[in-house]
């Protein structure tokens, strides 16, 4: 069995004072935990680095989960972001998604053209 492969979308790319981004996500596969995590775009980073912003447990395919992040959970100071986004299959491997959200407001681009949020 393979490790959960995760699409995502967001309201928004960017976090003001008083404010906050709500992601949505789905998997391919049945997953057992899930976890965001937010750290500093240079800072180090992965699953159980920096601020939970987001947890699931159970959870079947093809099931959409929402979370907002707001920006009392952001405790690194003003910056750009990394928000990662982690999960467990029923096998006990994790994704590889090194996903994020833009914070300029601009996608990125495939070779060809096409544009995407999702970093691999």
């Amino acid at each position: 069995m393979a490790a959960p492969n995760l699409t995502f979308s967001t309201n928004k790319t960017e976090i003001g004072l008083n404010d906050y981004v709500s992601v949505s996500f789905t998997s391919d596969i049945a997953y057992t935990q899930f976890e965001a995590r937010a750290t500093l775009a240079n800072a180090n980073w992965g699953r159980g680095i920096g601020t939970l912003v987001g947890a699931f447990s159970t959870t079947p395919a093809n099931t959409e989960r929402t979370f907002e992040i707001y920006d009392t959970e952001i405790v690194s100071g003003d910056g750009v972001y990394r928000i990662g986004l982690y999960a467990q299959g029923e096998d006990g491997s994790w994704n590889d998604n090194e996903q994020y959200i833009c914070y300029d407001g601009k996608s990125f681009k495939t070779s060809d053209g096409k544009s995407f949020l999702v970093m691999r």
